[in-house]
C-alpha cells in the first residue's frame, strides 16, 4: 500500500509538468503547420517542401512521460554522495565488439586544484563542453557521457537542428551505442580536456542521474555540488524535483 501511494504521489507531481510539455509540442505543431499552409498558398518554393515531422506523437509523449520519471526517481541528491555509475570507455581506433575491460565507474574525483577535487559531468550534449572547458579547464576536469538517443530514426524522429543532422536508430547493442558516441568525436572537436564515455546499456548512469535528455552535474570531494536541470528533448528544462 505504501509503495502504491507513492507512485500516485509522484504520477501527481510529475502530471503538471507533463501536461505543459504537450501545450507546447501541440503549439509547436501549430505553428510550424500555419507557416506550412502560408507558405503553399504564397506558392513558396523553399516553405512548402521538406517532410513534416508533428513532434505531438505517441513515441514523443512515452519519452517525455519516462524523463519526468527518471527525474522523480533519480539516485543523485544535491550535497549527496555521487552515484558510482558504470560506464564505457571508447575504444582506440575503428569501432569494435563490445569489451568489458573498457567498462569502468563515472570518475567521481579529479586531479587536486587548489586543495578540492572537481569534475564536472555533462550528460547527452554534444557542443556545449567545447564552452564550458575554454572556460573553465583550469579549475575542473570533464566528462561526457554519451547516453539513450533521444530522437531515434524509429522512434521519436526530430526535425532537423543545426548545422549538423544525424539519422541514429535505437540502440541494440553496446557496439551501436559506441558507434554513435564515436560521431561526436568524428563530427564535433572535444577538448583533450573532456573524455567521452557511453553508458551501458542497462542505462544505469542515466537511471542514477535521472538524465533522460540532458543534464550537468558538478561533483566535488566525490559529492555532489551542483545539479543541473533536467534538459527534456523538446528544449524546455524541467525544473528539479528534489534537490
Amino acid at each position: 500500500m505504501g509503495m502504491a501511494s507513492e507512485d500516485l504521489l509522484v504520477t501527481l507531481q510529475i502530471l503538471p509538468g507533463f501536461f505543459s510539455n504537450c501545450l507546447f509540442l501541440v503549439l509547436y505543431d501549430s505553428v510550424v503547420l500555419v507557416k506550412r499552409v502560408v507558405a503553399l498558398l504564397s506558392s513558396s518554393r523553399s516553405g512548402g517542401s521538406g517532410e513534416w515531422r508533428r513532434m505531438l506523437t505517441s513515441a514523443g509523449l512515452r519519452s517525455i512521460w519516462n524523463s519526468f520519471l527518471l527525474d522523480a526517481y533519480k539516485q543523485v541528491k544535491l550535497g549527496c554522495e555521487a552515484p558510482n555509475s558504470k560506464v564505457v570507455k571508447l575504444p582506440d581506433g575503428p569501432p569494435c565488439s563490445s569489451n568489458l575491460s573498457n567498462v569502468i565507474n563515472v570518475p567521481t574525483a579529479a586531479r587536486i586544484r587548489n586543495g578540492d577535487e572537481c569534475r564536472l559531468l555533462d550528460f547527452g550534449s554534444s557542443d556545449r563542453p567545447l564552452v564550458l572547458v575554454e572556460d573553465f579547464s583550469d579549475v575542473a576536469d570533464f566528462l561526457l557521457v554519451y547516453i539513450d538517443e533521444a530522437h531515434p530514426s524509429d522512434g521519436w524522429v526530430a526535425p532537423p537542428m543545426g548545422p549538423f543532422s544525424f539519422s541514429v536508430r535505437k540502440h541494440q547493442n553496446l557496439e551501436e551505442r559506441l558507434g554513435a558516441a564515436r560521431k561526436l568525436t568524428e563530427h564535433f572537436s572535444l577538448p583533450p580536456q573532456c573524455q567521452l564515455v557511453a553508458d551501458c546499456m542497462d542505462n544505469n548512469a542515466n537511471v542514477a542521474y535521472g538524465v533522460s535528455n540532458e543534464r550537468v552535474c558538478i561533483v566535488q570531494q566525490r559529492k555532489i555540488a551542483y545539479l543541473g536541470e533536467q534538459v527534456l528533448a523538446n528544449g524546455l528544462q524541467q525544473p528539479l524535483s528534489a534537490k
